[in-house]
């Protein structure tokens, strides 16, 4: 299932490997401002708000296009560059993260990423530029009809990376609201751009990608900007050893690699395994079903966030507490999202994009799949918070192999439908073993860490009564 809101903070075994590498002595990494509660509410609002434009954004273009395919295609050719940037960076733009946490000099980090993204751009590019007719062929089928495109969207490859390890350096100084509104203001130039290329000139996949184009050149523009005034407003810290920093993302890259299988590993067998004349309507539907399961996932994920860093400054017993509460609270809402998500997507779906209605059966079983992720995502940041590092790494590791395994075994079968069953099966397991492993280190019992209770549905209820008192409408303003 693809992963969403790809940022250098998503990945947990980074975050893992943060707190417990000892490459140097820390030198005075910056403190978080606000409470724990706000800093997860600011960056729940900003994936929710991501996610209402996105949303948008993908009604639009699925009405807009005659059929499912050519979304398909479009979903192929904008996820190519991204997909590249994880699989190239080598755990690179983490590195950068880690360093630019630690205190170095915003200035030396910033050479490191302009020399990483020119470096790792020509490799990159040089590779998949003479590969691509091969790709065209498999994993890239939904788009063998656009192989000029193809290679437009290659060349933003630099402009991606460099986003990667700039937003690192952001995130890594805490600068996440400002790296927060840039994300709103990119996903809101995605749906403007839509609207202008697609709808009002008619351009279709060719003016899609063109906004793609532009938005992804607009964000890299804005995160320099960002950088460049962060670095005078914070010039010092030492330079970021070279070698350390190497070292640091080889040792990394293995995580991030299975994570990016986990996430990514489905769209790209289901281009494979399908015949190609298929497989670019049949991407455009999993697209839509994603997208829409998506929605249950962002709150967990904007907790996972903020979670490991918390349990790594708390004494054992403070984070065994807090992994019970915010597990259980967690899970609640993620099961109430999920199950009040069903009607709306049905009656969405047939009102609004009734060519899409054979993406319903995806949906339904991606559904408790997204809420397998999201136990996951809490027990791995309890985990890694901890110290336990490898375990994660372990058992991400088995994810993606059971994953890879099951959508070859399925989607041949059952088509979309499979690929959201290996999503389900390989994510369950995943959620197992994460929480067997958090309930040893905790000294709980399994079911105690994210069966609810009625304290969480206490909390829930006040927590929406002090949301409705603060709304104008409900107050009679």
């Amino acid at each position: 299932m693809t992963a969403p809101a790809d940022t250098p903070a998503d990945d947990i075994a980074a975050l893992a490997v943060t707190q417990t590498a000892t490459i140097e002595p820390v030198i005075h990494p910056p403190q978080p401002r606000g409470t724990f509660s706000g800093r997860v509410a600011s960056i729940f609002a900003t994936r929710v708000v991501q996610f209402g434009l996105a949303m948008t954004t993908s009604i639009l273009l699925a009405r807009l296009f005659v059929d499912p395919g050519p979304r398909g295609a479009f979903v192929a050719i904008t996820t190519l560059p991204g997909t590249l940037t994880v699989l190239g960076a080598i755990a690179l733009p983490n590195a950068v993260n880690y360093f630019s946490g630690k205190g170095h000099s915003v200035a030396s980090l910033s050479r490191v990423a302009f020399l990483l993204t020119a470096v790792l751009s020509a490799l990159l590019m040089s590779v998949v530029w003479f590969a691509l007719p091969w790709l065209e062929t498999s994993f890239l089928s939904a788009a063998a009809h656009y192989d000029t495109l193809l290679r437009v969207i290659l060349l933003t490859l630099p402009m991606s990376l460099l986003i990667s390890f700039s937003g690192s350096i952001l995130i890594g100084r805490q600068d996440v609201r400002v790296y927060n509104f840039i994300q709103i203001g990119q996903t809101a130039a995605s749906l403007l751009s839509a609207i202008v290329l697609v709808g009002v000139f008619r351009l279709g996949v060719p003016g899609a990608v063109a906004g793609s184009v532009l938005v992804t050149t607009s964000m890299m523009l804005a995160v320099l900007v960002t950088l460049r005034r962060l670095g005078r407003r914070d010039a010092a810290g030492p330079s970021v050893p070279h070698r350390a920093l190497l070292s640091f993302g080889v040792r990394l890259y293995p995580s991030t690699l299975s994570g990016l299988g986990n996430a990514r590993a489905d769209t790209y067998i289901l281009q494979a395994l399908l015949v190609s004349s298929y497989s670019d309507a049949a991407l455009a539907l999993y697209t839509m079903a994603v997208t829409m399961a998506e929605l249950v996932f962002y709150l967990p994920d904007s907790i996972s966030t903020l979670f490991m860093p918390r349990v790594a400054g708390s004494t054992v017993e403070d984070a065994n507490r807090m992994l019970g509460r915010i597990a259980r609270f967690s899970t609640l809402i993620t099961c109430g999202v999920a199950l009040a998500l069903i009607p709306v997507a049905f009656a969405g779906i047939h009102l609004i994009l009734p060519k899409y209605s054979d993406c319903l059966p995806a949906f339904l079983a991606l559904l408790p799949a997204v809420v397998s992720l999201s136990l996951a995502k809490i027990m791995i940041s309890y985990t890694a918070g901890r110290g336990r590092a490898g375990w994660v790494s372990v058992a991400n590791v088995v994810a993606l192999v059971l994953n890879v395994a099951l959508n070859l075994i399925l989607i041949p079968r059952f088509g979309i439908v499979g690929a959201s069953l290996a999503s389900l099966g390989s994510y369950s397991a995943l959620a197992t073993m994460t929480l067997l492993v958090a309930s040893r280190l905790s000294g709980q019992r399994p079911l105690s860490l994210f069966v609810p209770g009625r304290a969480e549905v206490q909390l829930l209820m006040s927590g929406l009564v002090r949301l409705g008192r603060r709304l104008p409408l409900l107050r009679g303003a």
